[in-house]
């Protein structure tokens, strides 16, 4: 039995660890994870991998190695006793690595799997206690609590800029605002949700193809290219229309578009759906990402232009922001700024939650959850 003040102390420690995964995770929840021996020796640490990744007890666990057996293992939250679309129950691996005993923070609220951590491993003669440092590991997973009835994916805005806020020159000029290092970790996120989102505009203006390098590499499927485009207007020779037989691709339209243009692309392999349109006939920002959320997406990156990434924070259905900043100045009063439309006076701007700021090359990466997600 671990002594009350030394099992506080170990909580702590791993809610640290929980606080490492933040932003590349959601939305699985943030969790860390200690292993001790038999002897009450730390032999492994863990936290949540990026998305798709390990949890956190799995990654602890593979630290530890055989020195886990007969050990005790402490969580912040609740091993999961579900299988999950990317990952096998937690409970199975503690069972298989020889755990003694578990200690959780505070049960998983997600009503797949809360609860049933007590029951699987009592099947394995493990004994299990949840409870420690319980009102930290609560505030832990709040964003991740919040978001599991969310009928929209968990959404993360990305843009990069330059030193003066444009994301782009006078001349619409955009390639590259970034470096290397800050491009090849866009790619990662790119590779590890499953969708990436653009608009119209982008579509026409840049014929980008969405896709992620190292999807290979991950393991995982490539993400699906979804375009808003209210009239479809996207162009049959557009590379992501060419490709769609290959990698998945979808275009979300307003209610009353061409059936011409939409057969022309389903024909090319392209997933169109209608959806809601506003009050300016443009697609419903928040109808078309429940529309991506009906299809099974859970977690998506917004690469659009200011109009749509406007209407996207105004709608609430962003939840996570990533903004590049580029030591470079473009200057002049016509080059655009990261989203359009109407803002907000600076009594009432929305302050990034949890935000922090790091280094990518010689970029800097300003990343937190916008206040008002969905």
């Amino acid at each position: 039995m671990i002594a009350a003040e030394r099992l506080r102390s170990l909580m702590a420690e791993a809610l640290v660890l929980a606080e490492g995964a933040r932003m590349r995770v959601e939305p699985n929840p943030a969790v860390g994870a200690i292993v001790l021996d038999s002897g009450g020796t730390v032999v492994g640490r863990g936290h949540t991998a990026a998305y798709g990744g390990l949890h956190a007890e799995p990654a602890a666990l593979l630290e530890a190695g055989e020195a886990a057996r007969g050990g005790a293992l402490v969580t912040t939250l609740e091993p999961c006793a579900h299988t999950r679309k990317k990952t096998p129950p937690c409970v199975r691996a503690i069972a298989a690595a020889g755990i003694a005993h578990v200690v959780a923070g505070v049960a998983d609220p997600n009503p797949a799997t809360t609860g049933q951590a007590r029951a699987a491993l009592a099947e394995s003669g493990i004994g299990y206690r949840e409870g420690v440092c319980e009102s930290e590991c609560v505030a832990a997973i709040a964003d991740y609590a919040a978001h599991l009835g969310a009928d929209v994916p968990w959404t993360i805005a990305k843009w990069a800029l330059s030193a003066d806020g444009r994301t782009a020159d006078a001349c619409g000029a955009s390639r590259w605002i970034t470096g290397a290092p800050a491009r090849a970790l866009v790619h990662e996120i790119r590779a590890r949700v499953e969708a990436v989102v653009v608009g119209v505009a982008t579509v026409i203006a840049d014929d980008p193809q969405l896709t992620a390098r190292d999807t290979e590499a991950s393991g995982l499927p490539p993400a699906t290219r979804v375009v808003l485009d209210s009239a479809l207007r996207v162009p049959p020779s557009a590379r992501l229309v060419v490709s769609a037989r290959d990698i998945p691709t979808m275009v979300i339209c307003a209610a009353g578009a061409p059936g011409s243009r939409r057969a022309v692309l389903e024909d090319a392999g392209v997933v169109v759906i209608e959806t809601d349109a506003d009050a300016d006939g443009r697609v419903d920002v928040l109808a078309g990402f429940r529309a991506l959320r009906a299809c099974g997406v859970r977690r998506a990156l917004l690469e659009a232009g200011g109009t749509l990434t406007g209407a996207a924070l105004r709608s609430g259905v962003v939840h996570q922001v990533m903004a590049f900043v580029a030591p470079l100045v473009f200057g002049g009063t016509s080059a655009p700024s990261p989203f359009a439309g109407d803002g907000w006076p600076i009594g009432a701007a929305p302050r990034l939650v949890h935000s922090r700021v790091g280094a990518v090359g010689d970029d800097a990466l300003l990343e937190g959850y916008w206040p008002t997600g969905k």
